[in-house]
């Protein structure tokens, strides 16, 4: 559905404050908890970004890791996971994420999946 040019404006101005939402605390360290930043390329879906970050929320990463989205569609999705320490933040590796029925978009079990994937293999050694 298409949404109204000034609906459309708002979205995109709304944008910044649902990547501010992304700043996400987890771990189960009480002292210490892990920190996720979700950032995303200007034409990717914010929506997705918060998505994908209460995904990874979910699954509890154990240290602190900055979200790049770096394109979004409706049945695809392609970020990466950067670990953010003292000595600087070390970029991981591009994930690519697609569903293979093509009439459906995007479920909140996609962005699940795709979260423990990047957890398991987009994470700097």
């Amino acid at each position: 559905m298409r949404h109204p040019a000034h609906l459309q404006a708002l979205e995109l101005a709304a944008s910044p404050l649902l990547l501010a939402a992304c700043r996400i605390r987890a771990g189960s360290a009480p002292t210490m908890p892990a920190l996720i930043e979700g950032a995303a390329e200007p034409s990717t879906d914010a929506r997705v970004t918060a998505a994908l970050c209460d995904a990874l929320r979910a699954a509890g990463p154990d240290r602190s890791l900055r979200l790049h989205v770096l394109a979004t569609g409706p049945a695809s999705l392609s970020a990466r996971l950067d670990v953010t320490d003292p000595q600087g933040d070390r970029p991981g590796l591009r994930l690519d994420f697609s569903v293979s029925v093509s009439d459906h978009d995007m479920t909140a079990i996609d962005y699940r999946n795709f979260a423990c994937d990047l957890l398991r293999h987009g994470q700097p050694d």
